[in-house]
């Protein structure tokens, strides 16, 4: 059965893997000076520590892990500075079209009732995505947005797969409204009530549908007149996006392929992108089973950004995560609240630790966000390895190659000290 991507699951998964950071730190024994700033948070702000060669990457992205309320504070810094000192606009984000859809419909208009139907799903299923400090991230880049020109305002691209099917047929009777033919308003009628009203398990039935339509799409133009180019592409990109449900199994290969569509629907070939990810989706090789995640996916495929690419992960030392409290053993759990607040995630323990991570605490202050370049060093030489409570189950442990070093999967990493949970809806 094809599994969204927050279901329970898939988000104790999150919890017990990709939450565990496990390529945050250098392996390092002894203390090194690694070359490091603490991050400036003002709208202008500076990062001495990015050289010519930085700035030459034509793809960027940060890693977080969710439910941390300082990574988001971080992501906002370093859009706003990649927008102003390269021309920064496309924000690649780990949301489907639909959503990235009516979160450019926000940034237009400034209508929060449409920022909450992007939450509206994240928020029902518990998903630590569903947090205030997201959501006011959105506003103030609307907010930043508004300080510039058109042209260099900041977009979202949506590549991740469906994450709110009721949602997809809103956006879909939206965007071509009542310009269809008659044969293809029997099409969106199907999909829109397959969407509606089938479980899940029958997606291949609503992706069949997809199939067809953007065949129809590819070899009968005409019938399309009627919808303006940017309609059009919304709604291939919807339509690729659910065919994607029957053709496309896994999840990591549907972001990489959707992300392949979207630099050619979006013409961004050549532009300059910048991404905010769960971490493990940043991590440029292989693991040590061989498996890819999408910034390895497109080290290893023939894309442009193939090879101009940086990875910066967020780690994290005396923070608490939001959680989901139905998750988590009744030992850990906040009675009565829909998420709780917990400790137990951070880099130095207790449910893991990763080694390196004492060298960074000495070099940096409490309460700061403090990013560490690791090229050039030995600490970004030397390969990744982390030490387990013996309640981790073994299948959530990730492995990484130990013949790699640590700079194969990141260059740099951002320390974040004593951040808050993210606040809950």
């Amino acid at each position: 059965m094809y599994r969204s991507p927050f279901s329970p699951i898939v988000l104790l998964i999150a919890l017990l893997g990709w939450l565990l950071m496990l390529a945050l730190q250098p392996v390092q024994a002894q203390t090194e000076t690694i070359p490091h700033q603490e991050i400036d948070l003002s709208d202008k702000a500076k990062f001495p520590l990015f050289n010519d060669d930085f700035y030459k990457n034509q793809f960027f992205l940060l890693g977080e892990t969710h439910g941390f309320k300082n990574a988001q504070v971080v992501d906002l810094t370093l859009l706003k500075h990649l927008n102003q000192r390269i021309g920064v606009r496309h924000y690649i984000a780990e949301v489907d079209p639909t959503k990235a859809y009516y979160l450019n419909q926000y940034l237009q208009t400034g209508q929060d009732s449409t920022l909450r139907l992007v939450f509206a799903s994240w928020i029902a299923n518990k998903a630590q995505w569903a947090n205030q400090d997201f959501f006011r991230k959105i506003q103030a880049i609307r907010a930043y947005n508004q300080t510039l020109p058109a042209k260099k305002r900041i977009r979202f691209v949506g590549i991740d797969e469906v994450q709110d099917r009721p949602l997809v047929a809103r956006q879909l009777l939206e965007v071509t409204g009542n310009q269809l033919t008659k044969s293809n308003q029997l099409r969106l009628d199907s999909l829109v009530a397959l969407l509606r009203m089938m479980p899940e398990k029958l997606d291949s039935l609503a992706a069949q549908v997809a199939i067809n339509w953007l065949v129809q799409i590819k070899n009968q133009p005409a019938d399309y007149g009627k919808l303006s180019a940017e309609t059009l592409t919304e709604l291939s990109a919807t339509l690729q996006t659910l065919a994607y449900r029957k053709t496309i199994r896994s999840r990591e290969k549907t972001i990489f392929a959707t992300f392949r569509d979207a630099l050619v629907r979006y013409n961004l070939t050549n532009e300059k992108l910048y991404g905010f990810w769960g971490v493990a989706h940043v991590w440029q090789a292989p693991l040590a089973n061989g498996r890819l995640q999408f910034a390895g996916m497109i080290q290893a495929s023939d894309l442009p950004m193939k090879g101009k690419m940086v990875s910066i992960t967020c780690s994290y030392v005396d923070s608490f995560m939001m959680v989901p409290t139905q998750y988590l053993p009744p030992f850990w759990q906040e009675k009565g609240k829909v998420y709780s607040r917990v400790d137990k995630f951070n880099s130095n323990g207790p449910m893991m630790n990763v080694a390196g991570t004492d060298d960074l605490i000495k070099q940096s202050q409490p309460n700061t966000m403090t990013l560490f370049k690791l090229s050039g060093t030995a600490a970004g030489k030397a390969p990744i390895t982390a030490t387990y409570s013996p309640f981790m189950p073994a299948e959530q442990r990730l492995n990484f190659d130990p013949a790699r070093s640590t700079t194969d999967y990141f260059q740099y990493i951002v320390l974040i000290r004593n951040s808050e949970m993210t606040e809950g809806f």
